[in-house]
């Protein structure tokens, strides 16, 4: 049996016990695929599980352990639909009724009999002068361990219950040998297996002791060493020679047909990245501009001076949706300079597709826009001199780089709207020079923000009813595609708003939905056939549609500043006065809700970036960390700026050979190869 745990990581989802084919399915549609996968879905909270309530002890709404004999069994109903009900009674004689619907084969459970001692958890309530439970969990007594009890985020409709019995499963095909290969050296820290069974199977540690915060960070270095050693070592190509490409008479034309003067910071930032391609050496940069900063046309100057010399420029997109509207504005944008403009995706026919490669190796097609569809082996340029990588941390570090390796010491310009402070993105991205483009284009108004209680959304929606009326469209942001315990889903959201709303196509949106039912309902939002988009963060970049007036956030104190910045950035992109409302969860904590007021003041993201550095956590669960920056799976760029800082220089990286492959690959949103 090996010892290296990432080959046990790889074992096929359907090992785990009580995951079907049904299941499997569900879950790879997601991208868990492996054991390791699931092992690293982290719990997003830990409850207090090491106090037993006598049943006279019990409070209406709230969530209680008890235990006692079962002094009672029976069933309602036939067959697989029967209700069950079972009395368990304290041992001051006091008594709690439970019921478990479509559970008939509860009854032939023999640990269920009466005479059997239980304890049980679920949420109290009365009924009369009798206290229930519906559903709660249960074991029996002499298999209870009092502890922590780590609680999931729901997956592919799977409530976090059964995610964490599968978890239990997982954890168990883990042999307790196993290692990974920087358990040797990170001296002084947990072994990586070690980690894991400390989060999923905490019973004696509070979550915010330091026992649990080392495990933690122990599975966050797993992750950030690969990301650095990953960095570093495409850091050494930043330094290859290539041909200077000076200023041209094409680009001052190119200046004279925009419909607006360019913005000083376009100015500034634009003279940062023509000196680097007229510079001789190969450009690294990584150009962060707040959103609707005109970071496109900085993008598309590039292109025309490179197309001046022959050299041919691809811009690569994370989702069709952003690639495809930046086909549409460059093509407006680039018309007077008479360029032959292509769009590539997953999506393309293999006529067209074959099109394109024609006039890609030609040198016809002088600027290509595309997905990851730009990275595949069959797609081959005559001379590509500018590669642009556009929100790109979506990508992990090798896919940032390798469309610019389809030629020789080709340019890279990687493009955010995501604002990280100076400090910060010089450790998350060492290997790129930083332009920093703020202030918001001629014409635009700063969009009014507001914290709205939960209880006020009948008048918001009176508001959006208003606001319909003037030919304006809303989006509608919620955490969780499916139903989950703690927030609001795409579909619940979903089916109020059309009952709110029946003559109005409301439609949703998540990434969970096929490429074309993403575009097509894109489309009708766009066009105007749908006026309210219900959606998950998909829309957070890459969506234009001026006439959306209001973009609505419930239990916006889940998502950072900053991404709550992105989302806002999507109204207010024409000269009409447009809404951000804020609905908190209605448990916010004080340091939440400020967050939020900063919000309703604040339109600079770097200083809201700032912020959300300031307010970290002490014992955040790593599970509730927002994923997708820079490929990351646990790290959160503004919750880990410390951590990150702390191991950007480390003696350790200058130190580690080559990754196992099996590591690079299990990280793939980091390394990941192209096929």
């Amino acid at each position: 049996m090996s010892h290296d745990i990432y080959i046990h990581f790889f074992q096929p989802i359907a090992q785990v016990d009580g995951i079907g084919a049904v299941s499997v399915k569900k879950l790879q549609k997601l991208g868990y695929h492996t054991v390791g996968d699931l092992l690293f879905h982290l719990p997003k909270a830990w409850l207090d599980d090491r106090n037993i309530l006598p049943i006279s002890a019990l409070q209406p709404k709230r969530a209680a352990r008890i235990q006692g004999i079962v002094t009672q069994r029976h069933s309602n109903g036939f067959g697989r639909k029967a209700t069950v009900h079972i009395t368990v009674t304290d041992a001051s004689g006091d008594s709690l009724h439970l019921s478990f619907f479509h559970a008939n084969y509860m009854m032939s459970d023999a640990r269920l009999s009466e005479g059997q001692h239980i304890t049980v958890r679920g949420i109290a309530d009365k009924w009369g002068n009798k206290w229930q439970m519906t559903h709660p969990e249960w074991s029996p007594l002499e298999r209870f361990h009092a502890g922590w009890l780590p609680k999931y985020a729901s997956l592919a409709g799977f409530n976090g219950k059964k995610i964490a019995s599968w978890i239990k499963g997982a954890l168990n095909l883990i042999p307790s040998t196993s290692t990974s290969f920087l358990d040797e050296h990170l001296t002084g820290q947990l072994s990586l297996l070690a980690a894991l069974r400390m989060i999923h199977r905490n019973e004696q540690f509070d979550p915010d002791s330091q026992i649990m915060l080392q495990a933690q960070t122990r599975l966050q270095l797993e992750e950030l060493l690969v990301y650095l050693n990953l960095m570093q070592a495409q850091r050494k190509l930043a330094e290859i020679k290539t041909t200077p490409i000076p200023s041209t008479v094409e680009e001052k034309k190119f200046i004279a047909s925009l419909p607006y003067a360019l913005t000083p910071a376009q100015t500034h930032v634009w003279q940062e990245i023509g000196d680097d391609l007229a510079s001789g050496k190969r450009m690294h940069r990584l150009l962060q501009g707040d959103v609707g900063a005109g970071k496109t046309w900085i993008a598309a100057l590039g292109m025309v001076r490179c197309a001046a010399y022959d050299f041919q420029s691809a811009i690569m997109a994370p989702t069709e949706v952003l690639a495809q509207q930046h086909h549409e504005t460059l093509q407006i944008l680039l018309e007077p300079m008479s360029l032959n403009i292509a769009l590539l995706t997953g999506s393309t026919k293999k006529r067209e597709r074959k099109h394109i490669l024609q006039g890609l190796s030609d040198g016809s097609i002088h600027v290509l826009i595309g997905t990851h569809a730009l990275l595949t082996p069959d797609v081959q340029f005559q001379n590509l001199g500018l590669a642009i990588i556009d929100e790109q941390h979506r990508f992990g570090v090798q896919q940032r780089w390798a469309l610019s390796e389809k030629g020789k010491a080709v340019h890279l310009l990687a493009m955010t709207a995501t604002p990280i402070p100076r400090s910060l993105a010089l450790s998350l991205y060492g290997d790129m020079h930083l332009s920093i483009m703020q202030g918001l284009p001629i014409g635009r108004k700063p969009i009014e923000t507001r914290v709205l209680a939960a209880e006020k959304m009948p008048a918001l929606a009176d508001a959006i009813a208003r606001m319909l009326a003037q030919q304006g469209r809303t989006y509608w942001v919620v955490p969780r595609i499916d139903e989950d315990e703690d927030s609001t889903s795409v579909e619940e959201r979903l089916a109020t708003l059309k009952k709110r709303f029946p003559n109005e196509n409301v439609l949703g949106l998540h990434g969970k939905m096929k490429s074309k039912d993403k575009l097509a309902t894109l489309q009708a939002f766009t066009d105007g056939r749908c006026r309210i988009l219900v959606s998950t963060t998909v829309v957070e970049v890459g969506v234009n549609v001026p006439q959306a007036r209001v973009m609505v956030i419930e239990h916006a104190d889940m998502y950072g500043l900053a991404q709550l910045h992105q989302l806002r950035g999507r109204v207010g992109r024409s000269d009409a006065q447009s809404y951000c409302m804020l609905i908190p969860s209605q448990q916010t904590g004080q340091t939440a809700a400020e967050r939020l007021t900063l919000l309703t003041h604040c339109y600079d993201g770097l200083v809201l970036a700032e912020a959300d550095l300031k307010h970290r956590g002490a014992g955040d669960a790593v599970g509730t960390r927002q994923s997708g920056e820079a490929g990351f799976r646990l790290i959160d760029p503004a919750l880990d700026a410390d951590l990150i800082r702390q191991w950007h220089d480390h003696a350790l990286l200058q130190n580690l050979d080559d990754l196992p492959e099996l590591m690079l690959k299990f990280w793939r949103p980091l390394a990941e190869e192209v096929d």
